[in-house]
């Protein structure tokens, strides 16, 4: 993006990251105007790179993910590609990375090295149950947390299309970040952001876990809240469905008296074990009439009832409101690509997809960043032959 926040713009942010929940807390950043360079594999790079489905050899996920990024591409192992990281280091302000604990030390970029030659980095972790938790050596994934956590035991086992846990512990390192940094402006030191995903889910299930207390140390799916007769999903006589979510008495009773169904007035928190017979006449209700028939006779009310959308609906609907959350951008390789926007909005950090740069190919900004560091282009030529980058591209 062009129009770089004057508070974000002089931030170097490298990015070690792979997959989703590092390059998600980054997009933040990289939107908010730093400068967050990718720090990659020589060979295949960020593996959100090679996920299908693709267009013109880019795929959906990187495409996603990296907007507003630059790529180096570095070989950590090698003595040159180690002496450029450290060199980038020392002007840093943020390091993410999310090897597993131990490895960053043995490639000599972990916090401790870094801390000795810039005391103000804030340097942040991912890792599965936190850097001092054995746990984080073994492999793990997001399905495997959300079993852990006991969430799978009350969602009937469905595994979500969003990945919980990696969003959840992207958040957290953002706020993390953020929160270093700020700290930093006060105490001039940076400090060390230790993410654990489980716990950052953990902390996603607080309300569901207080219920589990408050109900006896118990807690099944049909011990939740919902669904209840006013908070559900019915289906329309075409196929469709509505969401019910007249929580308030207000807009339940509306709703029961407009539709001739006031006996469900006493019953609207009751779940499907409490009151099946009231599930069976809302199900027979809503039945009764099309969405469209429906959406019509929802037109002049205020009762928290919507249509379930589709993925093409909604997309449409978002994009055509112009609100700047979601705009359709061309980009060099892939042509025109779907965009969504960060939502944050901050009147004095405005942000915008209209000049969005696209997702860096692996290396894109190698002998960038090789000269800013003074290296000469025979330099990057040479780092090029001995596997320190993978190639010289500008």
């Amino acid at each position: 993006m062009t129009n770089h926040n004057q508070s974000f713009r002089d931030l170097l942010v490298l990015d070690m990251t792979r997959y989703l929940p590092g390059a998600y807390a980054t997009q933040i950043l990289a939107d908010l105007g730093a400068e967050v360079v990718k720090i990659e594999d020589t060979a295949k790079g960020d593996l959100c790179r090679h996920d299908y489905p693709f267009i013109n050899g880019v795929s959906y996920y990187f495409t996603a993910l990296c907007r507003n990024k630059k790529s180096l591409s570095l070989n950590l192992k090698n003595t040159d590609g180690h002496e450029v990281f450290m060199k980038l280091a020392e002007r840093a302000d943020i390091i993410v990375e999310s090897f597993r604990p131990g490895v960053t030390k043995r490639l000599g970029v972990d916090y401790e090295s870094i801390k000795q030659v810039n005391a103000k980095i804030v340097y942040c972790s991912y890792s599965a149950f936190g850097q001092d938790d054995p746990r984080s050596l073994k492999a793990v994934h997001d399905l495997n947390m959300q079993g852990l956590s006991g969430y799978l035991s009350i969602n009937g086992g469905v595994d979500a299309p969003i990945h919980l846990p990696d969003i959840a512990s992207a958040m957290v390192a953002a706020q993390g970040m953020l929160a270093a940094l700020y700290d930093r402006e006060r105490t001039g030191q940076g400090s060390y952001v230790d993410v654990s995903m489980f716990d950052s889910f953990v902390w996603w299930n607080s309300l569901v876990d207080s219920r589990f207390h408050f109900l006896g140390e118990a807690l099944e799916a049909q011990d939740l809240e919902y669904p209840a007769v006013c908070y559900n999903v019915y289906t329309t006589r075409d196929g469709r469905t509505l969401t019910f979510a007249a929580l308030e008495e207000k807009f339940w009773t509306t709703f029961c008296t407009e539709a001739g169904v006031e006996d469900l007035i006493p019953v609207k928190l009751c779940r499907r074990h409490e009151a099946p017979e009231a599930f069976d006449k809302m199900e027979r209700l809503v039945a009764s009439k099309t969405l469209s028939e429906w959406n019509e006779w929802l037109a002049d009310k205020d009762i928290c009832v919507a249509p379930v959308a589709t993925k093409a609906e909604a997309i449409k609907r978002i994009v055509d409101s112009n609100a700047g959350m979601m705009a359709y951008r061309d980009f060099p390789i892939t042509g025109r690509v779907l965009q969504t926007n960060i939502p944050h909005r901050i009147s004095a950090l405005p942000v915008s997809l209209a000049d969005a740069s696209p997702p860096p190919p692996l290396g894109q900004h190698n002998l960038e960043i090789l000269e800013r560091l003074g290296y000469r282009h025979r330099d990057a030529v040479r780092m090029a032959e001995t596997g320190a980058i993978n190639a010289v591209l500008q």
